[in-house]
Formats: C-alpha cells, sequence, structure tokens
C-alpha cells in the first residue's frame, strides 16, 4: 500500500480529515489503520485559534483518535520562532496565547515595550489592538503572523482571516509579517520533529499551502480531493503531488499502475 513507503505521515485537519467539525467518511478507519501499521502521526492546522488539546478533542469527537502531542498548531509554530522571555503585543486567541505562555513569553499592551507583534485570528479585536500594534511595529517589533489566510471559512460564508488583518498592519506600518503556518517551513519543522526519521509524506487538501511547504522540504505529497481541490483541478496543480487520492483511504490501497495514472491524468510517483 501506498502508506508503506512512508516512516511518518503529517494530515492537515479541514478538508482532510473533518468537514465542519464532521468526519470525512473513512478518515477514523484509515487513521487507525496507520498506527496499526506503526507510522508516525502529526495532525497540522493553520488554525491559530485552538490550543493543541482542544484541536487533539475536536478529533477525538469525530472518531479519530488524537493525542495532544501529535498536533501542530501554527500558533505553535509561532512561538517556535521566539526566545523565551520575550515580550509580544499579541492579537489572538487562546491558541496563541497558551503557545506564547509555554513558550516562556509574556505579553504587553504597552508599544514601547514589545520586542514582537504576534498576531493570529482574533474575531473580537479591535481598532485599538491595530493602533497598539502599529505602534509597536514603527518602533521596530519583530512582525509575526500565524498564518496570512485571507479567509477563514464559516457556515454562513467566508469571514475575513488573519492574512486580512496582517494586511492592514502592513498597509499602516509598511512591514512585512514572518509567517509561521503553511506554507512557511516553521510549521513542517516543528511536525517533522515528532516523527521518526525517514520518509515522509504530508496530506493536504490545498495545494498553495500544504503541498507547496512539504515539497519544498523535499518531502513527498498527496493531493486529497476531500476539500477544496476538485478531480476537474487536480490535474492543474503546482507543484505536482506525488500521489492524487480520492480520499484518504486511498493510502491504504496499492500505488496505481503506470497505465492507470497515465489514463486518470493523475501525477504518479516520482
Amino acid at each position: 500500500m501506498i502508506a508503506d513507503r512512508y516512516t511518518g505521515v503529517v494530515l492537515d485537519v479541514d478538508g482532510v480529515l473533518v468537514r465542519l467539525q464532521e468526519p470525512i467518511d473513512g478518515a477514523a478507519e484509515t487513521v487507525a489503520a496507520l498506527r496499526r501499521r506503526g507510522l508516525g502521526l502529526a495532525f497540522v492546522t493553520n488554525n491559530a485559534s485552538r490550543t493543541p488539546q482542544q484541536v487533539a478533542g475536536l478529533l477525538t469527537a469525530a472518531g479519530i483518535t488524537a493525542e495532544p502531542g501529535e498536533v501542530v498548531t501554527s500558533s505553535l509554530a509561532a512561538a517556535g520562532l521566539l526566545e523565551p522571555r520575550t515580550r509580544c503585543r499579541v492579537i489572538g486567541m487562546d491558541g496563541l496565547r497558551t503557545a506564547l505562555a509555554d513558550r516562556g513569553c509574556t505579553e504587553t499592551d504597552d508599544p514601547v515595550k514589545a520586542d514582537a507583534v504576534v498576531v493570529g485570528l482574533q474575531v473580537d479585536m479591535t481598532w485599538d489592538d491595530l493602533r497598539r500594534a502599529t505602534l509597536a511595529l514603527a518602533r521596530g517589533a519583530r512582525f509575526i503572523g500565524t498564518n496570512a489566510d485571507p479567509t477563514y471559512p464559516a457556515p454562513e460564508g467566508p469571514w475575513p482571516g488573519n492574512g486580512a488583518t496582517l494586511a492592514a498592519l502592513t498597509a499602516a506600518s509598511g512591514r512585512t509579517p514572518e509567517i509561521a503556518g503553511k506554507p512557511a517551513a516553521a510549521l513542517f519543522r516543528v511536525a517533522a520533529r515528532r516523527l521518526p526519521p525517514g520518509r515522509l509524506l504530508m496530506v493536504g487538501d490545498r495545494p498553495e499551502t500544504d503541498l507547496v511547504g512539504a515539497a519544498a522540504l523535499g518531502w513527498d505529497t498527496a493531493l486529497v480531493l476531500t476539500g477544496v481541490t476538485g478531480a476537474g483541478g487536480a490535474g492543474a496543480v503546482t507543484p505536482r503531488p506525488t500521489w492524487v487520492l480520492a480520499s484518504l483511504t486511498e493510502l491504504l490501497q496499492p500505488p496505481p499502475s503506470a497505465a492507470a495514472v497515465a489514463s486518470a491524468g493523475h501525477p504518479s510517483h516520482n
């Protein structure tokens, strides 16, 4: 089976395992089978609002067994870019604030004292939050964003995402943020440190984040068609994924033959 080629699998959460917190068909069974085969697993998400404990709880509630230590969020990746005792002006929710506190960073509302401005999604953000962050950036504070996703998928439609907040601060300060989440390397490196050494596979549904970031580190990639990318768009995806899977369950199937791949118009394994 495809999974047998790897020592560890990194799984994006939304669009691969769950959709609006509901399990995608076959995801729970596939994760359980990967565990039985002894593969290391990491669950990754650009969502900065939840702690690893909360993400693991949501997955477990959906029938997908996950431990907090297997979860890597963009908040964890952002905190890992900072030294302990860094004073931070924070825009963000519990997931980011907890990650920074666990790293040994402290929060400050004083723009003069801030060593860094760290920005994650905060749904109750105010103009004063932007004002204080802009003043800190004008004084030379480091500028870090958990992710640059322009929108957040809500049941009623797209909400402004963290990328929209970063764009406002960039416009006000003239500064460009460092990004910690996908496709930046920071999140992938945190995930890799939690997996056994060897060959790693990234499984995701967003080519521009999941595939780009993993491919830049030399990982194999699998594009699943249960999320934002459908079968009609898979052939035009760049970078070309190692595998195109109708769903996560195909990790448990034999690799397709070259003839089958060619007839389907999908990328094959290199």
